[in-house]
């Protein structure tokens, strides 16, 4: 398979033995590949870029959807239009991990890159609400496995204990994302098209792919395409991909088009739960590689992991997401004002993040890490929902940064704990997992949150003397009518704002604080070394050695054909 001499002998010598029969299943390449700290940082860095241009995409569209409602006369549907990726990105979550085991990491988040590069650039072009949303759903297929497979890149090349000081790269992306994402798209809305969203994610889709190309010395994967087919297992994909669209597109409906006792949302959440028992079945009993080994859960950090991590998402998304409105709406603050009031959250949680990276690297310890961002974070958000119309732009800025602080503790401490506990055969299916996981987690508190303010809300204007299309418009998208109501409505409309806001905030608390009792019941301490550490170490350097041998060697190949 290999023609280039030069190339065999680096490969046969460098690949060949890292592969142990201990620690990888038959068939299965092994892609672990530590690398010297030179390359760890751009390897970082690349997969910072992938990260942070999927993240963007999905934050610069929040501020935007009344004015794309507006453009595209999409009226209450216009929430599909972020649903449509959600649905579609979480489905396909659980899949990422297994696929990259199986075809090489590179070779999946090119694929990925790709698929989302073309439904952003058919987006922006899109010219009604339903070509929007089928655009939308194909760049949720890429788009939500780029952070993914960046991820388990990460978990390939640097030990558990180091990684959590290099990863504090890739929480402080996450943290900027969500902190710019936001007023980029206010800036776009307010001073040029919604449309610049999307096409500015293929510059950046350009550079992040260049970035992987050159900067990331990865190991392939062996075998030809029939080989590697027969490692996919297509009958668990098929049905982990059924159930998570049924599940996912439930909870979208339940969070505004339908009620939840609606048979559209009760009968595909029925026949969607089913399915995922199905799937649980299958994968315990039957295929070789499954897509998600049940024997994972067997571990109590595993499963400590998964429902904190879901709880995680659940909160995150709910934060991103109704913070802005409720500055717009409650204060009447623009859309990039409101933008530029969530950076404080995002900031500290960058810097808490990377700090709690080199804390992981410096001690070895996670598990006071996670207990501790998890009650601050309770505290925060409890303090968030206190906001009222007498509230200063202090106490507003305030409590988001002790907000932040808890957020950056919880979520790459975790991921070093979770990886920690199981062998380097399942890293890549343990990232994934938590991925889709935090994404469940999300889509749940969209459909929870929306469900109780408009509920909530509703109670304050059904006593309003109103036309019916002001109010069916209130309910819809209270911040985009805020300017056809009267100041005796929009008193009555804000009251009803800040009682959903401050019970929504209050259940994300409420939560933040179950997730610190089961971290604390299940996400107990576990040395992070391993003993085959230094030896991969060493293995590390000779590959990144040989592969500047080979391009040395291919220069002058292409100089003497020259």
């Amino acid at each position: 398979m290999c023609h280039n001499p030069l190339r065999a002998k680096v490969m046969s010598s460098q690949i060949a033995p890292q592969e142990s029969e201990e620690s990888v299943p038959p068939k299965l390449t092994d892609q672990t590949n530590y690398l010297p700290r030179s390359k760890i940082i751009t390897v970082f860095l690349a997969c910072a870029s992938v990260g942070t241009t999927g993240l963007l995409d999905e934050t610069m569209i929040s501020v935007a959807l009344p004015t794309i409602s507006s453009d595209l006369r999409a009226g209450s549907q216009i929430s599909w239009v972020a649903g449509a990726f959600f649905v579609t990105s979480t489905a396909c979550q659980v899949l990422y991990g297994r696929l990259s085991d199986v075809w090489s990491r590179k070779i999946v988040l090119f694929a990925l890159m790709f698929i989302f590069f073309v439904g952003n650039i058919a987006s922006g072009f899109s010219n009604s609400f339903i070509q929007l949303l089928i655009f939308r759903a194909v760049s949720g297929i890429g788009g939500g496995g780029l952070s993914t497979v960046a991820q388990i890149i990460v978990s390939d090349v640097v030990s558990l204990r180091e990684r959590g000081k290099y990863q504090g790269i890739l929480g402080a992306s996450v943290a900027f994302a969500y902190g710019v994402g936001p007023v980029i798209g206010g800036l776009f809305v307010e001073y040029s098209t919604w449309r610049w969203i999307f096409w500015l994610t293929l510059p950046l889709t350009v550079v992040s792919a260049a970035a992987v190309y050159f900067f990331m010395p990865l190991k392939t994967v062996e075998g030809d395409w029939r080989q590697k087919l027969g490692h996919i297992d297509f009958v668990g994909s098929l049905l982990i991909l059924l159930a998570s669209i049924l599940l996912v597109l439930s909870l979208t409906w339940a969070s505004g088009s339908y009620q939840w006792h609606n048979p559209h949302v009760f009968a595909t959440l029925v026949v969607g739960v089913v399915i995922s028992v199905a799937f649980v079945l299958w994968e315990w009993k039957v295929p070789a590689f499954p897509v998600i080994p049940m024997y994972i859960f067997k571990k109590r950090i595993v499963v400590g992991a998964g429902i904190t991590q879901t709880i995680n998402g659940f909160l995150t998304v709910v934060q991103v997401f109704f913070l802005p409105a409720f500055y717009q709406l409650a204060y009447g603050y623009s859309p990039v004002k409101s933008g530029l009031l969530v950076l404080p959250l995002t900031l500290v949680q960058t810097v808490t993040s990377t700090g709690s990276g080199l804390i992981v690297t410096a001690t070895g310890r996670y598990r006071e890490l996670i207990l501790t961002g998890w009650a601050i974070w309770a505290v925060g958000l409890g303090l968030l929902a206190t906001l009222n119309e007498h509230s200063t732009l202090a106490q507003q800025v305030g409590y988001s940064l002790l907000t932040g602080i808890g957020v950056g503790q919880t979520f790459q401490p975790s991921l070093v704990a979770v990886q920690g506990a199981l062998e380097r055969k399942d890293m890549a299916v343990v990232t994934a997992m938590r991925s889709f996981a935090r994404n469940i987690g999300g889509t749940i508190g969209l459909a929870i949150t929306n469900t109780i303010l408009n509920g909530i809300l509703a109670s304050y204007v059904d006593k309003l003397d109103i036309t019916p299309d002001l109010r069916r418009a209130i309910i819809d998208n209270p911040v985009s009518a805020r300017s056809e109501m009267s100041p005796e409505v929009l008193s009555r409309v804000i009251a009803g704002y800040h009682e959903g806001f401050r019970t929504i905030f209050i259940i994300l608390a409420s939560l933040a604080a179950l997730a610190f009792f089961v971290a604390f019941a299940l996400m107990t301490h576990r040395d992070l070394h391993r003993d085959d550490d230094a030896k991969l170490k060493e293995e590390g350097k000779a590959f990144a050695m040989g592969t500047r041998v080979l391009n040395a060697g291919q220069a002058a190949v292409a100089d003497n054909a020259s």
